[in-house]
């Protein structure tokens, strides 16, 4: 866990390299870390980095200082920000199922909600662009072609909400589908999607129906987490 850490950008390498411990459960909540020199002294850095490393990880809600005591790592899930989340998908290597089902969850939540507002105030434009990305969908063949097409989907009823806190939710959400494309891709593979509930939706939007395009993007992310499910 203490390997050697070249120069350029150590303190970054340092904080990555105990918050994976963290993140991967090797270091648990409450756990105290070994001290500023004794870090030093085992990544063969300075002091200076690692305490640099250290206000990293305390900022990411994953470890508190105290001054004249020991650092101790926190509790993940009840500490740690957003940030972190892209982290907690394949600790060690190894999926954590239960954060990607909770994320799935999330998206449903945001699908559904994206949905019931774009009904209530997307533009002509924006349910034009929607009406084109559906047709593509009903016509792409491949899974990875089915999964951009869908997230772009997805981006533009995010976006369509104007609600700039959700945006920012959403960055989050497209740092984790992106980086683990992979883990997701079982969702687009032959009879698990279904371009029906997005052809619904759209035309849920453009009838300003709330109600069924929320119950349309509600479907298609149900489908989804189904389709992971079975895989496991």
């Amino acid at each position: 866990m203490f390997e050697r850490i070249e120069r350029k950008g150590v303190a970054d390498q340092i904080a990555s390299s105990l918050r994976e411990a963290i993140v991967g459960g090797r270091l648990r909540a409450g756990d105290a870390l070994p001290s500023e020199r004794e870090l030093a002294t085992r990544y063969e850095v300075n002091r200076s980095s690692v305490r640099e490393a250290l206000r990293r990880l305390e900022a990411w809600g994953l470890v508190e200082i105290r001054q004249g005591g020991a650092t101790r790592v926190r509790d993940v899930l009840v500490s740690a920000g957003l940030q972190v989340l892209p982290y907690l998908i394949e600790p060690r290597g190894r999926v954590n199922r239960a954060i990607v089902r909770d994320l799935l969850e999330l998206r449903a939540m945001f699908l559904a909600w994206c949905a019931q507002s774009a009904a209530e105030r997307a533009n002509a434009t924006t349910v034009a662009r929607l009406d084109r990305l559906a047709k593509a969908l009903s016509e792409a063949r491949s899974p990875s072609e089915l999964q951009q097409l869908d997230y772009d989907f997805f981006e533009t009823l995010v976006k369509s909400s104007g609600n700039r806190v959700l945006l920012l939710m959403a960055n989050v959400v497209r740092e984790v589908y992106m980086a683990h494309r992979e883990r997701f891709v079982a969702m687009y593979a032959d009879g698990a999607f279904d371009a029906e509930h997005h052809r619904e939706a759209v035309a849920a939007i453009r009838a300003r129906n709330p109600t069924a395009a929320a119950a349309a993007m509600r479907a298609h992310a149900l489908a989804g987490i189904a389709a992971v499910e079975e895989i496991r």
